[in-house]
């Protein structure tokens, strides 16, 4: 009898707790789906309002599915201009991902590998240089930029990019330094191999998830960016996507909606391609250096 108590008795305790971890899983899947439906919110209302003609857009009551869909706020999108944002927008993010990803792994690599007081009050610093208001870098950086004669240049609004996304690049391929094994690097240089060939044939293919995540972060970053493409530039062949939108649509007495948010459906998709082609390697970078080996 005693252990067919205790028997029941475990079973029922074993039925609460599964009870209870099915309860626990359930609401995480309410919170996610609610977390989902609030982020798809915004995204939804963009592809409704760009099938739609400029009277539906300011019906009331809202319209979710329009009565007669068009496509043709979407001949905006392959306009020439807006080609040509386009152009100005990929070159830019390209040349910001490509060299930021190279100065931030430099940077990361040797921070990493010191092991000084200094590394630590060099990172502190980059983490305090986000704090600073974009506004009054912009400022100096303006100033700069216009001593040398680089306004209304693919390079003025690169190096803004570089200022902004350097220090999270910088803290993300440090910790991903962190998490390779030293002994790898100190057996090379045990067998005579030098620098350069511990650097590209050992540490770069380490390091090559980290790249990608520092990357991609990068080139998001500088696509979606608005502030830099508008101080910096003063021409459409130069203006990047962004800050081209903004100032062809929104004028003072016109608003131009459903263009807008088709320019804007367009220019999400290059983005979508890139997580959903690098996704794996994106949060294998992200997460490889928050576990040491």
């Amino acid at each position: 009898m005693t252990d067919l108590g205790l028997a029941r008795r475990d079973d029922a305790a074993f039925e609460t707790f599964d009870s209870r971890r099915s309860a626990a899983s359930a609401a995480s899947y309410l919170v996610m789906i609610v977390s989902l439906l609030i982020l798809l919110f915004p995204v939804a209302w963009m592809l409704a309002t760009a099938f739609k003609s400029p009277g539906e857009v300011f019906a009331v009551p809202p319209r979710w599915i329009p009565r007669r869909p068009t496509l043709e706020p979407f001949a905006y999108a392959f306009s020439p201009i807006m080609l040509r944002f386009f152009l100005n927008s990929m070159i830019i993010a390209a040349v910001t991902a490509v060299a930021t990803t190279l100065i931030g792994a430099c940077a990361a690599y040797i921070i990493s590998r010191m092991r000084h007081w200094t590394t630590d009050l060099l990172l502190v610093f980059f983490l305090g240089s986000l704090a600073f208001p974009l506004p009054l870098l912009m400022i100096t950086l303006y100033l700069t930029i216009s001593t040398f004669g680089l306004l209304d240049t693919y390079l003025a609004v690169v190096i803004g990019h570089m200022m902004l996304t350097l220090p999270v690049v910088i803290w993300l391929l440090k910790g991903f330094a962190d998490s390779l094994p030293v002994e790898v690097e100190e057996a090379a240089y045990m067998d005579g191999a030098g620098l350069l060939r511990i650097v590209s044939s050992i540490i770069i293919p380490m390091m090559k998830p980290g790249f990608t995540a520092a990357a991609i972060y990068v080139f998001v970053t500088s696509w979606n960016e608005f502030i830099f493409g508008l101080t910096f530039t003063t021409s459409n062949s130069m203006r990047p996507l962004p800050a081209g939108i903004a100032l062809l649509f929104l004028q003072e007495f016109q608003y131009q909606w459903p263009q807008m948010m088709a320019v804007a459906t367009t220019a999400s998709v290059p983005v979508l391609v890139l997580f959903l082609a690098f996704q794996k390697n994106f949060v294998e970078g992200v997460t490889a250096g928050a576990v040491k080996s």
